[in-house]
């Protein structure tokens, strides 16, 4: 019945499905009979999508753990913008984080000690009331350690203040061999834009040879994924996502 009165309401096929889902698990945690599983339920929910005809939306490839070492690998350069890719790509997978939210971060917003990074998101797509939201990262211990990779990033660029990722400039190839100054990499004063941050993930899962439709969504949904395939319940990854409800 509340499945069918959402579908009287307009409500979207997909904002249905997830009603739906959300009522399996609760009834799972309860220990109880899950009416979802009736057949008429999935009748009634063949029925609303005849009906409804909603067509399916187009959901960017995930970003998931294997793949993305497969991409972080490929950045094999110590240049800055290899440096500052690598940091991105990263930092966004741990954090699961929007790419608006990446192209904001800035410099104050992240303090580090021995074990973990600690990131506050002033403003977040999931914060609309901008009470500012606190993520931890523990240090890792592998290669691909994005507090290092961060750290990296934020040593060779120089940067004390300021937003975190910016545009690199490489020197034209013909003052390469004149003064160090002229062959010196500048680095923006301004923050990447959230389209320039998907650039870099499409460009890098392109460069890998990874054949899929990546995006800037990629390494969030990545990161979700990655979390639900290893075993962790909703609650757990919505309080990791930054989600309203999964």
């Amino acid at each position: 019945l509340h499945l069918a009165d959402m579908a009287l309401r307009k409500r979207k096929t997909t904002t249905i499905d997830l009603h739906r889902a959300a009522l399996r698990y609760l009834h799972h945690l309860a220990q109880v009979t899950v009416p979802t599983a009736h057949p008429l339920v999935g009748a009634t929910l063949a029925g609303i999508r005849r009906e409804v005809d909603d067509p399916l939306p187009h959901q960017k490839t995930a970003l998931t753990c294997d793949k993305l070492t497969e991409v972080v690998d490929t950045i094999s350069g110590s240049d800055l913008a290899s440096l500052r890719d690598r940091a991105i790509l990263l930092l966004g997978f741990a954090g699961a984080f929007r790419r608006s939210e990446l192209a904001a971060l800035m410099v104050k917003d992240v303090n580090i000690d021995e074990d973990a990074m600690h990131i506050r998101l002033s403003r977040s797509k999931g914060d609309p009331k901008r009470r500012g939201t606190l993520i931890g990262i523990p240090r890792g211990v592998t290669r691909n350690c994005p507090v290092r990779a961060y750290e990296k990033w934020l040593k060779a660029a120089d940067l004390n203040t300021g937003a975190v990722f910016r545009r690199v400039w490489s020197p034209p190839k013909n003052k390469m061999a004149s003064s160090p100054t002229l062959r010196r990499p500048k680095i923006g004063p301004s923050p990447l834009s959230d389209r320039a941050i998907a650039d870099i993930i499409q460009k890098w899962c392109g460069v890998t040879g990874l054949e899929a439709d990546f995006s800037g969504h990629s390494l969030r949904r990545g990161a979700i994924s990655t979390g639900a395939k290893d075993g962790y319940d909703l609650l757990e990854l919505k309080r990791f996502s930054r989600h309203k409800s999964l």
